[in-house]
């Protein structure tokens, strides 16, 4: 697991991990996508908790807000979820743009490294903040999912699909700041914010 502000592997590293670039993806409406069609571009990938998560709305929304200074990097975003298809659906309908897939089994996510919140983690009090702030925010609650537990995170790849920097979240709604991935991406891709 990476820690918030480790990166999981150096920008320049030759060695590091490709994601299998015919992995099969879905969107919200059943449509198969290989991960391979984001290839070329640096991408920015939101693991969701699910797409109800209120903390992972908020940071969806906030990501998808950034897809003109991600562009200007040479970057795109998109949000991949294990379940809840309606969910993603009604994100995709209420103005989301950036493309939110499903991803059923997981398999991108245990490529990633990233794993499952503990009871304790999923109790955390900034995690508690975390969900509050996003109802104060107007968010509210959808039914979680069988993946109510698993680890919010964002992996960042280059345009060869490999893994330059991952960020697993310890607690409920534990994103990097957006700046930051930002910052990364750039770095990624070899320009400047």
């Amino acid at each position: 697991m990476t820690t918030p502000s480790t990166p999981a592997h150096s920008p320049t590293s030759p060695n590091a991990p490709r994601a299998d670039g015919a992995l099969a993806l879905f969107t919200p409406d059943g449509v198969p996508v290989r991960l391979d069609a984001f290839a070329g571009s640096t991408l920015v990938v939101q693991l969701v908790r699910y797409f109800g998560c209120l903390p992972c709305q908020v940071y969806l929304r906030d990501l998808d807000g950034r897809a003109d200074a991600l562009a200007a990097v040479g970057a795109r975003a998109i949000a991949i979820g294990g379940s809840a298809h309606y969910q993603a659906r009604w994100l995709r309908e209420s103005g989301v743009a950036m493309p939110l897939l499903l991803d059923p089994p997981g398999l991108f996510r245990d490529w990633a490294g990233l794993g499952d919140l503990g009871r304790r983690q999923m109790l955390a009090l900034r995690g508690i903040r975390n969900y509050l702030s996003a109802v104060a925010g107007g968010v509210r609650p959808r039914r979680p999912t069988v993946d109510v537990m698993r680890s919010p995170g964002i992996v960042i790849l280059d345009a060869d699909l490999a893994l330059r920097w991952a960020h697993e979240g310890t607690a409920l709604g534990d994103y990097p700041p957006p700046d930051r991935v930002l910052r990364e991406a750039a770095a990624v891709s070899g320009t400047s914010v």
